[in-house]
């Protein structure tokens, strides 16, 4: 069961919310701890309802250790315990991700291993108090509107939140919208640019044109972006649903200016956990040149370990790593002064950048790259333009939702009868994409 089905939001969902809605507020931690396992079992459980019973209770046992754990990282003199505690469970982590490349990795583990993992490092520095109470903590741990893709949410913010949800019909009216929007951007724009990236794969790299291989590639980020984002706005619309407010992990990443910049506003919530529990405890960039680059070295590797053990994926964070050591050593101040050029320079670089995480094999992506730059011959030279023709709207919305002018856009209509209507023709336009077409998974739930 995930987000973008006709189970989840027909059926589930709804009963769910009359629940919650009608219970006491005194009930409702339990309630949303009780839903939250009920959706995990059923996701975790796609394949064979053992394995959804086995990662089930992965989940329960990790909740109650580090709750229990916390209570103890309290006391003074514990930094051996989060060192043993947070070793067992990154290698669990890394084991789950090796064996058979990943496919024994249990769904959202490593969200919600980042997540506890901040909790226990925040309440040993003394930022933060323990949880006392279980039910608060679990409910934190597993709220199913974060627990498969995220966001990775500051322990101290649920923390707090957790006691005190901020519930009302203004908030479930504005969570609904960000629901319908988050999913319309998945179902009707990004599996549809899904099937052009996997034309590419199905003709062969070294069968297309440049044309082709250009578009593929837009295709590829536009698809990724939107499937990502389309999720994480469905986890806020979710959270404000049930009274909590969830960070936001995009900030229209494609308007920066430079490579670091599009990452502090790509996956904002993992790359501040890297940067808060990871390079920040490095040194960060307080011990001179060298060893700020030898940092950044060390986090694009746990990055790109993050999303997986293939090589491509050490391929795309070294790439991105050198950028943005290049960036911060001499070309970070050309681009400050920049308009035009800095934009050229750092949507090319994005977009061939996401060549080696989306193709695993080294000699293919060897191939698609020569594609891009002409290098080979092309079965049909012509291919292109049929597929701008089939595809040139999708790819014209998809860069359009990159730009501010949609949130603008929404933010006037969203006041009016007239948002309102927008939302229930695309609730409905998706629900019938939804009965009529295959169901796409989100892409980061493989990671």
């Amino acid at each position: 069961m995930q987000f973008n089905s006709i189970e989840f939001l027909c059926l589930f969902l709804p009963l769910f919310l009359a629940i919650y809605y009608i219970f006491p507020a005194v009930w409702r931690k339990y309630l949303l701890i009780f839903g939250s396992l009920l959706f995990y079992g059923f996701s975790a459980g796609q394949s064979a309802p053992w394995l959804g019973l086995v990662w089930l209770g992965v989940l329960l046992l990790v909740t109650l250790a580090t709750w229990l754990l916390g209570r103890l990282l309290e006391k003074p003199g514990r930094g051996w315990l989060l060192g043993l505690t947070l070793g067992v469970l990154f290698a669990a982590l890394a084991f789950c991700k090796v064996f058979q490349g990943g496919a024994w990795l249990p769904p959202g583990m490593s969200f919600y291993l980042f997540g506890v993992s901040a909790y226990l490092i925040d309440v040993y520095r003394g930022r933060l108090r323990a949880e006392t109470n279980l039910g608060s903590y679990t409910a934190g741990v597993v709220m199913f509107p974060k627990l498969l893709s995220g966001p990775i949410v500051n322990p101290a913010s649920l923390q707090y939140q957790m006691d005190r949800p901020r519930w009302s019909l203004e908030e479930v009216h504005r969570g609904l919208g960000e629901l319908i929007l988050g999913l319309s951007m998945k179902v009707t724009l990004g599996d549809r640019l899904g099937s052009l990236w996997a034309q590419a794969r199905t003709v062969g790299y070294d069968s297309i044109s440049p044309g082709f291989a250009w578009l593929a590639l837009l295709a590829f980020a536009l698809r990724l972006y939107l499937d990502f984002w389309g999720y994480s706005l469905m986890a806020m619309g979710l959270g404000r649903m049930l009274g909590f407010h969830l960070p936001r992990n995009f900030r229209e990443p494609y308007r920066a200016k430079s490579v670091s910049e599009f990452y502090r506003r790509w996956h904002i919530t993992l790359n501040q956990w890297f940067r808060e529990y990871l390079y920040i405890p490095l040194g960060g960039n307080r011990k001179g040149t060298v060893r700020t680059l030898l940092n950044l070295a060390i986090v694009w590797a746990a990055t790109g370990f993050w999303h997986g053990v293939g090589g491509n994926y050490l391929i795309w964070a070294a790439f991105l790593c050198l950028l943005i050591m290049n960036e911060r050593l001499w070309l970070g101040k050309f681009l400050e002064k920049s308009r035009v050029l800095c934009h050229i320079y750092t949507v090319g670089a994005i977009l061939l950048s996401w060549v080696p995480f989306a193709i695993g094999d080294l000699g293919e992506m060897t191939v698609f790259l020569g594609k891009l730059f002409g290098l080979g011959t092309a079965l049909n030279p012509g291919d292109a333009l049929p597929l701008l023709i089939q595809y040139g709207w999708l790819l014209f919305a998809g860069c359009l939702l990159a730009t501010p002018l949609p949130r603008k856009a929404w933010q006037l209509l969203r006041r009016s009868w007239v948002g309102d209507v927008a939302l229930f023709v695309l609730f409905w336009v998706v629900v019938y994409f939804l009965a009529t077409s295959a169901q796409d998974p989100f892409q980061y739930f493989q990671f």
